[in-house]
């Protein structure tokens, strides 16, 4: 019974150690003059912290883990062009593999 007990903890505390790992997901970095983008699926997600992705060109496909974001934290730049890029959200790149 005891072995039943500690094989039943043992499997839930890797299933939650598991459940925190963020995904890696393989994303297409787009720019324009609206910011920068991670692009999956069809789908662009807003960068906010996207100082990490300089030295990366437009095209370039490079490997993630992120964080969707309500609002981008930080100091607001002005708006330098007038073209509307439409998002599906806000992230921020927590890791680049």
């Amino acid at each position: 019974m005891k072995k039943i007990a500690f094989i039943f903890t043992l499997s839930f505390g890797l299933i939650g150690i598991q459940s925190c790992d963020k995904s890696k997901v393989k994303m297409t970095i787009v720019k324009d003059c609206t910011g920068v983008y991670l692009q999956n699926g069809g789908r662009d997600y807003f960068v906010c912290n996207d100082e990490l992705l300089e030295n990366y060109s437009a095209g370039t496909k490079i490997k993630v883990s992120y964080d969707v974001l309500e609002e981008c934290f930080g100091i607001l730049e002005p708006i330098t062009c007038e073209m509307a890029h439409p998002f599906e959200s806000k992230i921020e790149v927590t890791e680049i593999h």
